[in-house]
């Protein structure tokens, strides 16, 4: 790869974001030196500190304490009341999940606060470690005459709400909002996906070889299965099968201990958020990473409890309770046959066979999870634990960034296809045939300009499992029209809908058929005398405007373009319900 031959215009300076539920990651990289990609890992512990803290990943919380910025991530003080301490908001973000069956009661949720401008308050501090961080290697000059570009990841199970939000929060953040730089997003378990298989030993993969990537993150579970398509000049792979997830992440184990030892030893004297605390962090960090299942029942395992009195009978002595395996058994238990219950699932749905299960993400690296999965999946599927699972995501972020910056030239790995995961389509007045819709019979009515019964139907332009590529857009064609009487014609608009069941598309929109977004161009601009129009069957003139639009299927999001009259109205608003 010639890097040197970089134009001015295409050097920039990418930033991969990983915006996760309990920790969160940046990386970035140039793209005249992208083999050369950089995570941050250290931190700051205060406003007077930025270099406090050595660490992969920075803890997704906040505290107000004033009027001034939040502290997050390290700044927040070990001895800071729990109930002032804002985590997990990340979840509230996606309400649709709620629904999943999963009581996430986060801070968040309890408080007055708004969850966009929590969102927008943890990315600005973000930001700000960003710039200061990129300053202090790259020096002012650089980082003034570089343009940025961002890519945040999001989970791939998430609403396009959801995601929208997210961009929309980083747009607002501050040393992301400063540059005006693009803002990408990408799935998290594509993002994985990408740095793990660039990661493989090549000589080990052919053509045809399909992969289940697992990213096992803090909050969310997000599974996809890739087929190699392609090994040279560059490692290309589909997506076998529509991805999968759940909410059954490492923040449900820490619910599940945190419960535990309430439950435990709560009622014991000197018991305390602080005793809470401290116990969390060393389960968090070292308990949770090291137990695996050749744990016997007996072995136990040492947390902190500082000031509570010895009692043999509970296990403390000199301030240390000692955790029995068999209980860390019933804490992981629960957690751990949901994500095994997904990765069977998304082997059984994939239509091809499936050589190897990649496990990413923080909870990806538990070695307890990994044996549990290779006894409990078929014998010939390897599980693998890519080198720094927990930084995968963030690595494939820039690397991503990277490929989207310079496709010819920086591109290691390629997504060629995705699945598309729900049916997407647009709601339209059609003829009505009694033979193709008797079953909406009382639904038709009358149109004065065709001067004929009419009636709603969908027109999908995308089915669930339909191969998509970012380079092959969708288009549908509709009619806009509207009666001259009523005004001259400002604004086309389009509702999308999304349907995300298994079944076969419907011919009409019923209940579990969404409105996903609206989408708008502005014709104000187009002279009436070119607003083409029509005399209808009832004598009345009617504007006739035949319209298209253009989908694209991206990884973590769609792209709407209206077409009319030869013109692409890019600018087109598609907000987001």
């Amino acid at each position: 790869m010639d890097f040197d031959k970089l134009t001015i215009s295409e050097r920039k300076i990418i930033v991969g974001i990983d915006f996760g539920t309990t920790y969160s990651g940046v990386a970035w990289a140039e793209t005249q030196r992208p083999d050369r990609r950089m995570a941050i890992t250290v931190w700051p512990i205060s406003k007077s500190n930025r270099e406090g803290e050595s660490s992969d990943k920075v803890p997704t919380k906040l505290r107000y304490n004033g009027d001034g910025d939040p502290e997050w991530g390290f700044s927040i003080p070990v001895t800071a009341p729990a109930d002032e301490i804002i985590e997990w908001f990340k979840l509230d973000l996606d309400p649709s999940l709620q629904a999943m069956g999963t009581a996430v009661t986060s801070a968040a949720t309890r408080g007055a606060r708004n969850v966009d401008k929590l969102v927008t308050d943890y990315m600005s501090a973000l930001g700000d470690h960003l710039m200061y961080t990129l300053r202090e290697k790259l020096g002012e000059g650089v980082v003034k005459s570089t343009p940025l570009e961002f890519v945040v990841t999001v989970p791939a199970i998430w609403s396009d709400l959801a995601k929208d939000k997210t961009r929309q929060a980083c747009q607002k953040a501050r040393g992301l909002s400063a540059s005006k730089a693009p803002i990408h997003l990408v799935s998290e378990p594509e993002a994985a996906a990408i740095y793990a298989l660039h990661g493989l030993d090549p000589h080990g993969l052919e053509t045809g070889d399909s992969f289940v990537i697992c990213d096992a993150g803090g909050g969310t579970v997000d599974l996809i299965s890739y087929t190699i398509t392609n090994l040279k000049p560059v490692l290309e792979v589909q997506e076998a099968t529509p991805g999968s997830g759940a909410l059954c992440g490492s923040t449900f184990l820490n619910m599940r201990f945190a419960k535990f030892l309430k439950a435990k030893l709560g009622k014991v004297d000197g018991f305390d958020d602080e005793v809470l605390a401290d116990a969390m962090e060393k389960f968090e960090k070292t308990i949770k990473r090291q137990f695996t299942l050749t744990a016997r029942d007996d072995e136990t395992f040492i947390v902190p409890v500082g000031g509570l009195a010895n009692n043999k009978e509970l296990g403390i002595s000199r301030g240390r309770f000692a955790l029995k395996a068999s209980d860390l058994r019933v804490i992981f238990e629960p957690v751990v046959q949901e994500v095994i219950k997904l990765v069977k699932d998304q082997i059984a749905a994939s239509k091809v066979a499936i050589k190897a299960v990649l496990l990413v993400g923080g909870f990806g690296a538990s070695n307890y999870l990994k044996e549990r999965l290779r006894n409990a999946v078929d014998p010939s599927v390897q599980i693998m634990q890519p080198p720094n699972a927990w930084l995968a995501v963030v690595q494939g972020a820039v690397m991503k960034g990277l490929a989207l910056s310079a496709p010819e030239r920086l591109t290691q790995v390629r997504v060629q296809n995705r699945k598309a995961r729900k049916h997407y389509g647009t709601e339209w007045r059609v003829r009505y045939e009694e033979r193709k819709h008797a079953a909406l019979r009382g639904k038709k009515h009358w149109c004065g300009l065709d001067g004929c019964w009419k009636v709603y139907t969908m027109e999908w332009f995308i089915r669930r499992g339909d191969a998509v590529s970012e380079n092959e857009p969708f288009f549908t064609s509709f009619v806009w029209t509207g009666p001259i009487s009523q005004g001259r014609i400002k604004k086309i608009k389009m509702d999308v809908y999304a349907d995300r069941t298994s079944r076969d598309a419907p011919l009409a929109r019923d209940d579990n058929v969404n409105l996903l977004c609206h989408v708008e161009a502005d014709v104000t601009h187009i002279p009436e005398s070119q607003l083409p129009r029509r005399r209808g069957a009832d004598g009345q003139w009617y504007y006739e405007l035949e319209c298209k639009i253009e989908a694209v299927y991206l990884s973590a999001s769609t792209q709407y373009t209206l077409l009319y009259n030869g013109q692409r109205y890019n600018s087109v608003t598609a907000e987001y319900v």
